[in-house]
């Protein structure tokens, strides 16, 4: 919780008493509480702001590197070239380029 910028207090607070941002790292937290081999995340940087956007990427990056296969959705391909090693991009439900970027 610590890395995500949480700290215990989140652990009796309302999912309704959260902000975007916290509810969207909550989450994350929920996820990674079974030490997953596969993650899918689906925007998971939406609603936090640049300094916890940047921290969620760090940890994921963190992640796919001790092994953890990661398929993250996004719209920014900019932050897909820094966190992964492969992209693939999809347009109308086909698959339009893939790309080995490390």
């Amino acid at each position: 919780m610590e890395k995500l910028n949480l700290d215990e207090s989140y652990l009796d607070k309302g999912i309704n008493s959260l902000s975007g941002g916290e509810k969207q790292r909550v989450a994350l937290i929920r996820n990674l509480l079974y030490r997953p081999e596969i993650l899918l995340l689906d925007e998971v940087t939406s609603g936090l702001d640049s300094q916890n956007a940047k921290i969620v990427q760090d940890l994921i990056k963190d992640l796919n590197e001790d092994g953890v296969t990661v398929m993250w959705i996004t719209h920014s391909l900019e932050q897909s070239e820094s966190i992964f090693n492969k992209r693939i991009q999809i347009e109308q439900g086909k698959i339009v380029k893939e790309e080995i970027l490390k």
